[in-house]
């Protein structure tokens, strides 16, 4: 709001100077076709006009780069330097209406757009122009309803170009020549990385006028893309028009004109004196005015139009209203104590237990590997005495279950059946319990449950007892 007020008082002093001055001066005449509103937008936010576009290139994240009319070849040619500086942060606005190509930015054709639709149509002239195909969803065009150009041309947007574009403003499809319908007419780059600058290109350098702001939305326009350039703490400004750098708006002829005092009316006013007395009210001026205030005040009913304001009966969804916030009160209270009552409440710490050293568990892996190995030799020996009928000596188990006589299956017995029973046989007349796995102790037991089944089904025939020797 400040600098729209602040851009009417310049208006109007640009206004003021053209009536008082008169038609004899340029700079009067043309005055519609300077930036000097624009330019103020831009400094008012904190900006500094440089001399040279050199000096802004130089610091990107400090800069705005504002280039607007015909592009010269220097401009053309400095064209390349800007794409590295809107990748640093700095921030560019390129507005012209003529053909020309800025490298592989952008390029612009030469209007102007015209149209026969009267809807289309500003103040029924063919090339001034209502826009408003624009882009809600940008921040730029949000909320702006149109635009109004002046004998604008329109963009090509290249293919090859570094920047990726979002177009914002379109040429409407009732517009000739018929190759600029649906042509972009406002482009803004994409912040890529978010670190990077913004570069907005536009088809109309007439937007940024001082005369066309005022039509349409442009001013809200101008406004946001005076905010759009500006932001991320720029300071420094370099203001390009026709090719040339422009010094501060405040330096501009048209206001250094108008604060000059016109030489037709050199002496002020004459002032009233400084301490001379009010004039004193006559009685009849007195009566007067206390009469109109007590008829104001009784025609006004005040105490009345305060009992229609505060109606008798409250609304009838007052009620339903409290009783829900009440309830929604109760149960944020309830929930809070049982978090307060659960955040209280802590499990006991873990009990302390001592570390067993290496030694202790290589010690307890040996015993439970003892205790395996004792479980396979009762099992063994157990086998033996059904084997050999009875026989309790360990040392007579080999030799007695070797006998043929007492053995006469062994010859008709597998390789491997021979090898478990010469295995069990061995490991029930051992003296110590090996040492084995439990894995190796399911094997035996398998082993041994083997042997036993072809026992029982007469497949090994044990000795009988008449033929074992007896124990000395």
């Amino acid at each position: 709001m400040p600098l729209i007020l602040a851009a009417v008082q310049v208006t109007n002093a640009f206004a003021q100077e053209g009536r008082v001055a008169g038609a004899g001066t340029s700079a009067n005449v043309d005055w519609q076709f300077r930036h000097e509103l624009f330019q103020m937008l831009l400094e008012e936010r904190g900006l500094t006009t440089e001399g040279t576009l050199d000096a802004a290139l130089a610091s990107p994240k400090e800069s705005v780069i504002v280039m607007i009319g015909k592009l010269n070849r220097f401009q053309v040619a400095d064209s390349s330097k800007l794409v590295p500086f809107v990748a640093q942060g700095g921030t560019v606005l390129v507005a012209a209406d003529r053909s020309g190509t800025m490298g592989l930015i952008a390029s612009f054709a030469s209007g102007p757009i015209t149209s026969v639709d009267p809807a289309t149509r500003y103040q029924d002239l063919p090339d001034c122009l209502r826009v408003t195909d624009l882009d809600q969803t940008h921040p730029l065009t949000q909320g702006i309803h149109e635009i109004i150009i002046n004998r604008s041309g329109w963009l090509v947007l290249l293919p090859s170009s570094p920047m990726t574009w979002d177009v914002v403003a379109t040429v409407p499809q009732t517009c000739s020549p018929r190759r600029c319908r649906e042509q972009p007419l406002i482009a803004v780059s994409q912040s890529s990385p978010p670190e990077a600058g913004t570069m907005i290109v536009a088809a109309d350098p007439s937007l940024f006028t001082n005369s066309m702001m005022w039509h349409g939305d442009n001013a809200v326009l101008a406004i946001r893309v005076s905010e759009l350039l500006s932001r991320g703490g720029k300071s420094r400004l370099a203001f390009v028009v026709e090719g040339q750098p422009q010094p501060s708006y405040r330096s501009s002829p048209l206001l250094q004109e108008t604060n000059t005092p016109s030489s037709q009316n050199t002496s002020p006013p004459p002032m009233p004196p400084r301490h001379h007395p009010p004039p004193k009210p006559t009685l009849e001026m007195a009566l007067r005015v206390a009469n109109s205030v007590i008829q104001n005040v009784e025609e006004s009913n005040i105490l009345n139009e305060a009992i229609i304001n505060h109606p008798r009966y409250p609304n009838r969804w007052l009620y339903p209203r409290v009783v829900l916030l009440s309830l929604a009160a109760i149960t944020a209270v309830w929930l809070f104590s049982k978090l307060a009552h659960t955040a209280a409440v802590r499990p006991p710490p873990p009990s302390i237990r001592d570390m067993q050293s290496a030694h202790g568990l290589s010690k307890a892996g040996t015993d439970a590997s003892r205790d395996y190995g004792a479980a396979a030799q009762t099992l063994a020996r157990e086998l033996c005495r059904e084997l050999s009928a009875g026989s309790q000596l360990p040392v007579e188990w080999p030799r007695c279950l070797a006998d043929l006589s007492l053995l006469p299956s062994w010859e008709t017995m597998k390789k491997s059946q021979r090898r478990d029973l010469a295995t069990v046989v061995e490991l029930a007349a051992s003296r110590d319990a090996p040492h084995i796995s439990p894995r190796r102790l399911r094997q035996v037991g398998t082993i041994i449950r083997t042997l036993r089944t072809l026992h029982r089904e007469s497949l090994l025939v044990a000795a009988s007892p008449g033929n074992v020797p007896q124990p000395n």
